[in-house]
């Protein structure tokens, strides 16, 4: 029976979070023993009650940090850090961990664990590497090398595998694409809401470009006052503040509401999705909306070119031209173009989420 290290950046159940969760669950119905090394620093927000519930696996709490995208503050993470990895390079000996699973980019204890023991290190990158997420250039030169040490990574489209390997300088030899699993939504009948409604989910942060929406809809409103707009994350003041003052408008016509792990209820109050990101990985929002019967308007800088129709099964825009976006919206107001569009996307989501092989793949890669 394999034994896997898995460990995660973060506590929550959400996002990459919600990936590793799977794969974990994944490892486990193959036979794998696995053990799940989460940070003790951060709080628990829903990771462990989850994982508590696969059965063949073990929960370890320790003192260690994600590295971030700047140099400074990796070179201190790898020094706190090193708490963390004896007491792991301890545990991986003595227990006799065949594998090592790192998720994401930025959790870069397992590279460090993985080269101290020479076990098979497989690194599951979810994040893009442009200049919108803030790299530091100093940071290239360590990618490069961790990246050469790993076994796999795991690239979640083609688009961030070149993304990566163009800013690195190289090609990923021991690259491996697996598109991330997509969450089975509930479908059931919208609920009744006067005039149209659009909507955002996600974090609130800077690449997320959520000026572009706010500006857009706006234009929107002004022509079409039945609209509505609502914004779904994790939500602080500050967040909050940052929302209102962009805009004029005000609650019951532009709503904030707080994270939920319920996203089909989300997805019920909202006619069209708009994912205005400056540039996004492979965003399973996209895909839950769709099954819930949403029509989708995203960034054209995101893998998800690879698996939908532009134009038939979601609406693709330029974050970089405003114009676009608030033409496809305007577009969206007759209700049989948006619900041509909804349909077809609801058809193609069901059938990703039918015939999709993540578990599989991680089970022939991590379980070998």
């Amino acid at each position: 029976m394999s034994h896997i290290l898995f460990i995660s950046h973060a506590r929550g159940i959400h996002g990459a979070e919600a990936v590793m969760v799977q794969a974990v669950s994944a490892c486990a119905a193959a036979g794998a023993r696995i053990t799940v090394a989460v940070p003790s620093i951060v709080p628990d927000e829903g990771m462990d009650e989850v994982l508590k519930g696969i059965p063949n696996v073990q929960v370890m709490a320790l003192p260690f940090r994600a590295s971030g995208v700047h140099a400074l503050r990796t070179t201190l993470v790898r020094v706190y850090n090193r708490y963390a990895l004896g007491r792991l390079k301890t545990y991986v000996q003595r227990e006799h961990v065949d594998t090592i699973y790192s998720n994401t980019s930025i959790t870069i204890l397992g590279a460090a664990l993985a080269q101290a023991t020479g076990v098979r290190h497989i690194w599951h990158w979810h994040e893009p590497v442009d200049k919108h997420f803030g790299w530091h250039p100093s940071m290239v030169g360590l990618y490069r090398r961790l990246a050469q040490r790993a076994d796999t990574i795991i690239c979640i489209s083609h688009q961030q595998q070149t993304e990566w390997e163009q800013s690195l300088g190289r090609t990923l030899p021991n690259a491996q694409i697996i598109y991330n699993p997509i969450k089975r939504i509930e479908t059931r009948t919208k609920a009744a809401h006067e005039g149209i409604c659009v909507g955002f989910i996600g974090h609130f942060e800077a690449r997320k470009n959520l000026p572009l929406l706010l500006r857009a809809f706006e234009k929107l409103h002004a022509v079409y006052p039945a609209t509505s707009l609502s914004f779904c994350g994790a939500i602080d003041d500050k967040n909050r503040v940052y929302i209102e003052q962009m805009t004029e408008l005000r609650a019951p016509i532009v709503n904030i509401l707080p994270q939920t792990s319920d996203v089909a209820s989300f997805y019920r109050t909202i006619d069209i999705l708009v994912l205005p990101s400056l540039r996004e990985t492979m965003p399973l929002v996209v895909l839950e909306a769709m099954q819930a019967g949403v029509c989708v308007l995203q960034t054209d800088q995101s893998g998800m070119k690879e698996i939908i129709e532009e134009g038939k099964e979601s609406l693709f825009f330029s974050p970089e031209k405003p114009d676009e976006l608030e033409d496809l919206l305007s577009k969206c107001m007759t209700e049989s173009y948006r619900s041509r569009i909804a349909q077809a996307g609801q058809q193609k989501a069901l059938s990703l989420v039918k015939n999709q092989q993540f578990d599989q793949q991680i089970q022939t890669l991590l379980c070998a």
